[in-house]
This record gives structure tokens, sequence and C-alpha cells, in this order.
């Protein structure tokens, strides 16, 4: 029987040893190399082993390593920083008081002369149960 397509991935990341990311269907990211796999399960490796069920995979990628700055080139200045800038630091602009809303008070309950449609589901139960006790 043939391998499907992510059984070669895991395969392929677990023979070159790449660190990958699996994000889950909860969109939790858990990182780590591929120690082992089976059609249920991936173990992967990190500071500790940790078994993730294949049915709660949403995506697996190569780990993406921390972005790295590329080399100042010696005719390009670098900028100035704000501790090496004589002018002072602008103040950030004060945020507006949150204003409270009141809260809305509970309508005292005031009994009508016409009828709601709360008496007439009363009332129609009530007719069915009488007709429920005479049965």
């Amino acid at each position: 029987m043939e391998a499907n397509l992510l059984d070669k991935m895991l395969a392929d990341y677990q023979d070159r040893k790449t660190a990958v990311t699996i994000v889950l269907q909860n969109r939790a990211r858990v990182s780590g190399t591929i120690r082992s796999f089976d059609s249920y399960v991936i173990i992967l490796e990190n500071s500790r082993s940790e078994i993730v069920y294949r049915h709660a995979v949403s995506s697996v990628s190569p780990a993406v390593s921390a972005p790295q700055r590329p080399a100042t080139r010696p005719q390009e200045q670098p900028r100035q920083t704000a501790k090496e800038d004589k002018r002072p630091a602008a103040r950030p602009a004060a945020r507006p008081a949150k204003q409270k809303h009141p809260k809305p008070q509970p309508r005292p309950a005031t009994p009508s002369a016409e009828p709601s449609l709360n008496t007439g589901m009363q009332e129609g139960l009530q007719r069915w149960l009488k007709g429920q006790k005479a049965k």
C-alpha cells in the first residue's frame, strides 16, 4: 500500500531531523523534532517527549527560526536611537477617562388589563392540565 502525503512528509522531517511546528485544531502550537509516528500519533521530542494525536493536527510545517537582521553595510550610517537624540522624547497623549454607563434599572412588574402572551400561555397550559386529569 502506498503511503499518504502526510506520512511522506513526516518521514522526510524525521530522517532529516528537521524541527517542526505542529498547529492543532484548537490553534495550539507544538514544536520539536519528530522521533516517531504511526497512523494515530506523532511523538515529538523537544526538552521533553510529547504525543500528539494525528486527528487533532491542523498543519505541520518546518519550525521558523528567529528572523535574523541583515548586516549593516559599510556605507550606511546606523540610525540614531532615542538616547542619542538630543531632543527630549515626546510624551504620549493622555487617554481620556472611560465613561461609565449607568446600569439599566429593572422595571417593576405592573399588572395590565390586556392579556399578554404569558397569561395566554398560562391559561392554555391550565386547560390542557384539566383535560389530562379528566382523562
